[in-house]
């Protein structure tokens, strides 16, 4: 469900995710009347019309054989490949029906099902019109795309938002809440939420327009999504300074874009029912589609999950009818007396930022992964270096490993401990088996430049991301690269750019393979400690004070509350989440709702037992995991369910599921045996409860 593609890693990021801006053709005008205006906000608009067979709202004209075919849609001219084609290859990385469905996706769930909860006949080519619209523009853009089907429930109009996951483009959604509207004739509002996958190549001074061609920034001018607000001179001497790297939105725009994902979502909502009321009004309400006559869901994953909710607590208005969120990433305030309990005893944390959790986690990692032989991703770690991060991590801190534990744990124990020190950090205890696949210092590092409104000049402990050569170092991007990175970049340096270690001991190398000061690998132990101190606000220097502090700031305007208004909203999240943990996540989010709204609250949640943040069905996780994305599709049917017919929405609950067993990459086929449904009246040992102290959630 979050498209982690794991045949897309031969071609680029792990997810192949992308915005397109349609041609210029006219939107047609109102059917009688004058037509309704377009927000302000808007600075462009453009509007194509998909006959559903050359091309579609949900397939690009692949149909679902195309999506499932494993090697990704080619382009005409590798180094200038056209805005179709673009959009062609996001949406084949972004709905992702491919390879062995033993783990259900396009079978039980997935961008084919349909309403009744089996694959639509045909090939999923749905026509319609898709309208690409900006607000904003360079650093400040933000992309919009709405689509409109031919077959528009006129009689009971309705409408998902659907912002990007991740950091990832506008179309990242269309294989969830995407199909899902399409295939129940809704509009469809995605929104980029100001990130997106905006570059700027300081090398070459290439950078990306928004229908995601490339070219050089003086030729692109205002068109480019993004450039690094550097001046020719100040370029010149970064570049003589720093060869070959590239700056990316997320993390140099300067922007914060995090604090803006509710209003981004809400404007999403407004520029959909503006674009039906203008060019839609044949057949449609005598009043026009308005918030009242239109059913409007905003729904979305992981950082798309926090936006939605964002857009919940922020819509004042009426736009929003309801909310539904998987594994929601949050930064939460902290209200006094608010607590989590699991069977009984209060977690060791809770509500953690990802900034700080991830920085914590990024330490952690190279060691706990020792305990965790056969994890997947294991196999990459050089075993000498991570050990001797274990050894490192023995010192006062007690977030860490404690020098009395240590002593009495001996070398060999120290795994165990940095395992223990997460889960003392909040992560549960199952998700150990993830560390090893979930190892990520560049989060936590580009979050809190984002957070600190960071330039290209700015160096965070020393970090900087470049395409490198085959020993790491730093090397100039292909204009192929370049001119993919539309489709693949997801929201990051364009692949393959990674996180370099500029402080490394032999000069700028890729993070991963960085140098200590006597020479030998040490996975950045001084970057990851420097990013550790500035996120938990502890800075050892004046430095890291000044950045200590923009983080914090940045970080504060992005908190949420829990103040829905009282709208309907569900939440399913799974348990062993190593990347978004529960602790820090949808747990303290139903606590934080109960106290904001009491009574008058109507949020469920839903934990699912033995599912994490990827839906990969990669061996050594089809054997132990069942797919959150199942649960997903069905909090978004039992939402609609709730919206159109006034069934109640489930209260929340645990669900138990059956993990498919087997040997790693063997495991037998997902059944319904193993993914029960999620229940209307749960067992009393089953249930979550919350109010105004906290929440308890069973074992």
């Amino acid at each position: 469900m979050w498209n982690v593609r794991d045949r897309h890693r031969r071609y680029g990021a792990p997810a192949a995710l992308a915005l397109c801006v349609a041609a210029l053709v006219p939107a047609a005008p109102a059917s009688g009347g004058e037509a309704a205006r377009l927000p302000g906000y808007v600075t462009s608009l453009t509007a194509r019309h998909l006959d559903g067979t050359a091309d579609d709202l949900l397939t690009a004209g692949l149909g679902f054989e195309g999506l499932r075919d494993p090697d990704p849609p080619g382009f005409a001219d590798p180094e200038h490949p056209t805005p179709a084609e673009l959009r062609r290859l996001a949406i084949w990385g972004a709905v992702g029906l491919y390879g062995d469905d033993s783990g259900g996706l396009g079978r039980l769930y997935g961008p084919d099902i349909g309403p009744d909860g089996r694959p639509v006949p045909g090939d999923g080519r749905i026509p319609g019109t898709e309208y690409t619209a900006t607000a904003g523009a360079g650093a400040d853009s933000v992309t919009f795309v709405v689509q409109v089907p031919d077959d528009l429930d006129r009689s009971r109009p309705c409408v998902v938002a659907a912002p990007a996951a991740g950091l990832l483009g506008v179309y990242q959604a269309i294989g969830g809440a995407g199909a899902w509207a399409l295939h129940r004739g809704c509009a469809v509002a995605y929104t980029d939420k100001g990130m997106g996958p905006g570059f700027h190549d300081l090398a070459t001074d290439t950078v990306m327009a928004a229908d995601g061609t490339t070219g050089p920034r003086a030729e692109l001018g205002d068109r480019a999504v993004f450039d690094a607000g550097l001046s020719d001179q100040a370029r010149e001497r970064y570049n003589a300074r720093s060869p070959y790297r590239v700056a990316f939105k997320q993390a140099h725009s300067g922007r914060n874009p995090q604090a803006t994902w509710g209003r981004d979502t809400v404007r999403a909502v407004e520029l959909a029912l503006a674009l039906l009321d203008r060019d839609h009004r044949a057949g449609g309400p005598a009043a026009g589609y308005t918030p009242e006559n239109t059913t409007v869901i905003a729904a979305g994953v992981s950082n798309g999950g926090g936006a939605v909710l964002a857009a919940g607590e922020q819509d004042r208005r009426g736009l929003i009818d309801a909310v539904v969120a998987a594994a929601p990433q949050l930064n939460l305030v902290s209200p006094p007396g608010v607590t989590v309990r699991q069977g009984g005893v209060p977690v060791p944390a809770a509500g953690t930022p990802l900034v700080r959790y991830g920085a914590l986690a990024a330490l952690l990692q190279p060691c706990a992964i020792l305990a965790e032989p056969g994890a997947p991703g294991r196999d990459s770690f050089d075993e000498a270096a991570a050990a001797r991060r274990c050894a490192a991590l023995v010192g006062d801190d007690p977030r860490l490993i404690s020098r009395a534990d240590a002593a009495a744990a001996g070398p060999s124990g120290l795994p165990g401990l940095a395992q223990r020190a997460l889960v003392r950090a909040g992560f549960q205890p199952a998700s150990g088996y993830l560390q090893a696949s979930h190892y990520d210092p560049q989060t936590p590092v580009s979050y809190a430049m984002s957070f600190a409104r960071a330039s290209a000049a700015d160096a965070l402990c020393g970090y900087s991301w470049a395409a490198t050569d085959a020993e790491g170092r730093p090397a100039p991007y292909t204009a192929a690269q370049l001119a993919v990175a539309f489709a693949t970049s997801g929201g990051r340096a364009p692949a393959p750019g990674t996180l370099v270690n500029d402080r490394s001991h032999g000069g700028p190398v890729a993070d991963r393979r960085s140098l200590g000061p006597d020479g030998r690998p040490d996975y950045n132990l001084a970057g990851e400690r420097c990013v550790y101190r500035v996120a938990f606000g502890e800075p050892a220097t004046a430095a890291e004070r000044a950045w200590a502090n923009r983080v914090a700031r940045g970080l504060d305007e992005t908190r949420r509350d829990g103040d829905l208004g009282g709208r309907p909203a569900l939440i399913v999240q799974g348990r062993d989440d190593a990347r978004v943990p529960v602790n820090h996540s949808a747990r303290p989010y139903l606590a934080l709702n109960a106290r904001a709204e009491g009574e008058a609250g109507r949020l469920s949640y839903v934990e699912v037992t033995n599912a994490h943040h990827s839906d990969s069905t990669a061996a050594g996780f089809d054997n132990r995991y069942v797919p959150l994305g199942h649960y997903y599709q069905q909090a978004l049917d039992l939402m609609w369910d709730h919206l159109t017919t006034g069934r109640p929405l489930p209260p929340s609950q645990v669900v138990r599921t059956v993990p498919r067993g087997g040997e790693p990459g063997r495991a037998p086929e997902l059944t319904p045996v193993n993914v029960p449904p999620i229940a209307a009246d749960p067992a009393p040992g089953d249930r979550i409860r919350a109010g105004r102290n906290g929440v308890d959630v069973p074992n």
